[in-house]
Parts: structure tokens; C-alpha cells; sequence
């Protein structure tokens, strides 16, 4: 039964795998190849399919391994285990403040307009700042994960269980979170007040009120899928202390 178990997780992995690897590299491939589309968000989604690769590349197989190798060598324990989660941990964080900075970038284009050239929404520059902050914020990981007996644990020698979760709750859900939720808020009661110029018929009228609906829509689900993301790791932090 349990060789069952590891087989299905096993063809789970190598599936997802697959797919994470065809769908990023296609977005991407897609962004370099078509000029139109290289605009801040589109350079942003490239930046997040790039930490998903490296999440899908470092990570995974390692996961994959560990079904089946419960317990790595002691010189491979601590070669893998501070350098996966230090991969995993940059990559997420990365994905997250990506996600921070298009809310940003979608609250200036409603909200302010007319700011078009500030330096806030050029990718070239943000994007380094978005990696080496994630990579100087993530640093504490292989520090806090240690080999013991072939397993990665987070251990209290090396750093204290409770202040590191809360300090990774903290930079990938709580604070990005309160960010995005500001910011969409901002844009999508924007987006219902404003005012058209001009003259508008019955039906430009109808078509900008569904318009309005579906973008509204769409920031909420934003909003509320993040907000149920931070709730969950809430609680499976604090079901381990």
C-alpha cells in the first residue's frame, strides 16, 4: 500500500513537473519572441515563471527522491538541504513581491494615470530588486534548515522554530497581503466611481457597468485567494508549534 502511495505522488510530481515546465518555458518564449508583448506585467509573469522553474528544476526532484530515499548521506544532507529551501524560499518570495509590484503597477495606471515614466514601473529595474531582495530577505533559510540523520528539519540550535515562521509569514503572506488588498481596494473603488467623459448611450453605458463587474470581480477573487492562502499557512504554522 505505501509503495502505491509513493508511485502516485511520484506520477503526480513528474506530471506537474511536465506541465510547469512546458507552460513557463511557452510564457516566456512567448514574451521574448512578441515585442507587443513586453509591457511591465508581462515582464513581471516572465520573472514569476522564472521562479517557478527554479522551484520545479531544484525542488521537485529532490522531493521526488526523498520518497523513495528516506535518508540522504550526511555530505548530501547538508549540501541539499540548506540550498533547496534556500531555492524554494527566494523563488516564492520572488513570485510574491512580483505580485505586490503588478498591484502597484495597476494602482498607478487607474489611480494615477499620468504618471507613466516613473522608475517604479520600468522592469528592467525592478526586477533585479525584486530577486536580490528576496535573496538577502531568504538568506536566514540555509541557516535555520539543518541535516540530521539524513532528514532537513528547521532546528532550535540553529535558529528558534517560532520567530523564523513567523518571520517567513510575515515576508511572503502578511505584508504583501495587506499590500495587494490596500492597493486592489484602491483600484477597484476607482474603477466604480469614475466618471466617463463625454456623452454615453444606453448601451455604452451597459457595457462599461459589466466591464466594471468583471474587474471588480476579478481583483476580489485576487484578494480573497490570497487572503485564503495566508489564513491556511497561519494555521499549519501554528498547529506545529
Amino acid at each position: 500500500m505505501e509503495y502505491i502511495i509513493e508511485l502516485c505522488f511520484t506520477i503526480a510530481y513528474v506530471i506537474i513537473m511536465v506541465v510547469a515546465l512546458t507552460g513557463n518555458t511557452l510564457l516566456i518564449y512567448i514574451v521574448w519572441k512578441i515585442k507587443e508583448t513586453r509591457v511591465t506585467t508581462s515582464f513581471l509573469f516572465v520573472n514569476m515563471a522564472v521562479a517557478d522553474l527554479l522551484v520545479t528544476i531544484f525542488q521537485m526532484p529532490v522531493s521526488i527522491v526523498h520518497f523513495y530515499v528516506y535518508e540522504m548521506s550526511d555530505w548530501v544532507g547538508h549540501l541539499t538541504c540548506g540550498f533547496i529551501y534556500y531555492v524554494l524560499y527566494v523563488s516564492t518570495t520572488a513570485s510574491i513581491f512580483c505580485l505586490a509590484v503588478m498591484a502597484f503597477d495597476r494602482y498607478f495606471a487607474v489611480v494615477h494615470p499620468m504618471t507613466q515614466d516613473i522608475w517604479f514601473r520600468k522592469s528592467k529595474i525592478i526586477a533585479p530588486i525584486v530577486w536580490i531582495s528576496s535573496m538577502a530577505l531568504m538568506s536566514v533559510a540555509p541557516i535555520a534548515f539543518k541535516s540530521i540523520n539524513g532528514k532537513c528539519f528547521v532546528t532550535d540550535a540553529a535558529m528558534p522554530y517560532l520567530p523564523f515562521w513567523t518571520y517567513l509569514l510575515l515576508i511572503n503572506y502578511l505584508v504583501p497581503l495587506a499590500i495587494i488588498s490596500i492597493l486592489y481596494t484602491i483600484v477597484a473603488r476607482t474603477l466604480w466611481f469614475q466618471q466617463m467623459p463625454g456623452h454615453l448611450t444606453s448601451r455604452d453605458e451597459q457595457r462599461r457597468l459589466i466591464l466594471k463587474k468583471k474587474v471588480v470581480r476579478t481583483l476580489v477573487i485576487v484578494v480573497v485567494c490570497l487572503q485564503s492562502a495566508g489564513v491556511l499557512c497561519t494555521c499549519l504554522i501554528w498547529t506545529q508549534l
